[in-house]
């Protein structure tokens, strides 16, 4: 069962649908416009728990970063993803196939990991290449000892995808490679360089992946948090005004 949480440890995720922006629709999934449906998507081997058994509910562990840093890396990936598949704002990842049958096991550990850790500051960096895109390279030390310490303890049923870990953003995905290049030459040096952001990350966040779609199911916030300016909803005040995480393929 997942633990209620208030406006001012969770971050709120609308679902993209292009360049416009939607609530959830009948049973929980999203109205959209695009092609793409989520009964067509079917998930890669090496994405795939290794538990043994069929998984029907599979989990993603996110860093949850303050808004003003969500926000700037959110706004480069508007600027350079195609429209009608964007369907996520911009995201660090540290898991991305966390198995169902374990969740008892995995929501222990997230907890454990966020009563005993402090916020941590998060910059971006160099763009790279990706196979059809671009990411942006994002320092975030403390996130890779996280992740290591997960995954002596997951170790076990982990998918080949989630063995390692590399923290950064997905800018753009699903390109032709002279896009791509493009791309990549824009955030470097071009009309529309990207000057970096630097923020803090607060805590961890757990989804629920639906055949394509996340759904934010618990955010654990650190127990020690500096402060930092306009780093979550308080109080309601803001609601409704936090960029949206939503409807995603394995590979963004």
């Amino acid at each position: 069962m997942f633990h209620r949480v208030t406006l001012r440890q969770a971050q709120y995720y609308t679902f993209r649908l292009g360049m416009s922006l939607s609530s959830v629709a009948h049973n929980g999934k999203p109205t959209r416009e695009c092609g793409y449906t989520a009964e067509e998507y079917v998930r890669r081997p090496d994405h795939t728990p290794q538990t043994g058994q069929d998984e029907p509910e599979k989990y993603i562990l996110a860093l949850h970063t303050d808004l003003v840093h969500h926000k700037a890396v959110t706004a480069l990936r508007d600027a350079h993803f195609p429209a009608n598949i964007n369907k996520l704002s911009a995201h660090v990842a540290l898991f991305r196939a966390l198995p169902g049958s374990q969740l008892s096991t995995i929501q222990a550990s997230i907890l454990h990991i966020a009563q005993n850790h402090n916020t941590f500051t998060i910059s971006t960096a160099e763009p790279f290449l990706m196979a059809h895109g671009v990411g942006l390279h994002a320092h975030a030390e403390p996130a890779k000892e996280i992740f290591r310490t997960l995954k002596d303890q997951w170790g076990g049923f982990l998918s080949k995808q989630d063995q390692s870990f590399r923290a950064h953003y997905t800018i753009q995905n699903k390109v032709e490679g002279s896009v791509a290049q493009k791309c990549l030459e824009d955030i470097r040096s071009g009309p529309h360089r990207f000057e970096g952001s630097t923020g803090t990350v607060t805590g961890l966040s757990l989804y629920l992946y639906d055949r394509g779609y996340w759904t934010m199911k618990h955010t654990y916030p650190f127990s020690v948090e500096k402060e930092v300016e306009n780093t979550q909803l308080v109080d309601g005040k803001d609601e409704g005004k936090w960029p949206s995480l939503g409807a995603s393929t394995a590979s963004n």
